[in-house]
């Protein structure tokens, strides 16, 4: 038996990781024990919405305002898509939040 974690347990560790830092874990204190309620982290063969929302956000916070402009980010006011380097569609966002959020920082 292979003692080494595969790459998929090292994914799902650094998503764990990332959820517990900029998430909002939710703490259950037991008489003697605390307990962390965390979200599955693939549902199916899908990640997690609650967590693909969370690195959607850190994306957006981290993109520059040039990203919007080289056609990364193609923001409308119903929609934010976030494309691969090849203009493939990977994220498409829907959350009319979020979409202000972006627009509001590139305006700064």
């Amino acid at each position: 038996m292979n003692q080494e974690k595969s790459a998929l347990d090292n994914l799902k560790d650094a998503l764990r990781n990332f959820w517990r830092k900029y998430g909002k874990p939710s703490i259950v204190a037991a008489k003697h024990t605390d307990f962390i309620i965390e979200p599955t982290i693939f549902v199916g063969d899908k990640l997690n919405p609650e967590i693909l929302k969370l690195l959607t956000m850190a994306y957006l916070a981290n993109a520059s305002r040039q990203d919007s402009g080289f056609g990364n980010i193609d923001v409308t006011p119903e929609k934010l898509v976030i494309k691969s380097s090849k203009g493939r569609p990977l994220v498409v966002v829907n959350d009319q939040k979020i979409i202000r959020q972006y627009v509001a920082s590139c305006r700064k």
